[in-house]
């Protein structure tokens, strides 16, 4: 004879696992948010990322100036450098070469770069018509050839001492440099041109360099 209100004992043994399946399912949970003690860690600390530099320094004599970052390149305070021909009292019995002055570029930054030579504006005044400039590097190339001081001169791109246009930062080589003579001597009209008397004419040269 059955006996009622029993229940099987297979009934309460699956009920019995469910419920400690249970169990241990909530304790890994809550464990793995905090309390377990089996876990690994490595930790790469310390990245970074670092720009390079675009620097470089222009010698005229002892006068040394250093570059500067701006957008608006001219006449920014710390690169209007020293002037690279200043001469005064020419005149008709003077020599055909009237001036001449070098300046050194050097790349001190740690980025390759590429140089330009060029004028800022169209040299001033009365007497340009009558000189001609030409800059010649210390490897005796003509970087730019003789022109009469009435035009303005464009972007030139310069060579490093190797004789390469890509010029080498500080590292992992030496840094790149080369020295430029600049030399005005007269024109075609210069000793007849009585208007020259009391004349004169600037101009002013800038050099930009680009991180390649």
């Amino acid at each position: 004879m059955e006996r009622r209100g029993r229940r099987p004992r297979r009934t309460r043994f699956i009920r019995v696992a469910l419920v400690l399946t249970a169990t241990v399912a909530g304790t890994g949970l809550v464990g793995f948010g905090g309390l377990a003690a089996w876990q690994g860690y490595t930790e790469n600390a310390g990245n970074t990322v670092a720009a390079g530099t675009v620097t470089h320094s222009n010698a005229v004599g002892s006068a040394t100036c250093t570059s500067v970052t701006s957008a608006a390149q001219l006449n920014q305070a710390g690169n209007v450098c020293a002037a690279i021909i200043n001469v005064a009292g020419v005149d008709p019995a003077s020599p055909a070469t009237l001036a001449t002055g070098g300046v050194k570029i050097t790349s001190t930054g740690t980025l390759n770069s590429t140089f330009t030579m060029q004028m800022a504006a169209l040299p001033a005044g009365n007497l340009c018509a009558d000189l001609v400039l030409t800059v010649v590097d210390a490897s005796s190339v003509t970087d730019y050839a003789a022109t009469a001081l009435t035009t303005e001169m464009g972007s030139i791109t310069l060579k490093d001492s190797a004789g390469v246009t890509n010029w080498p930062g500080t590292s992992p080589g030496p840094a790149g440099s080369d020295t430029y003579t600049f030399t005005v001597t007269k024109g075609a009209g210069f000793n007849t041109d009585p208007s020259d008397a009391g004349q004169s004419c600037g101009f002013s040269i800038l050099f930009t360099q680009v991180a390649d």
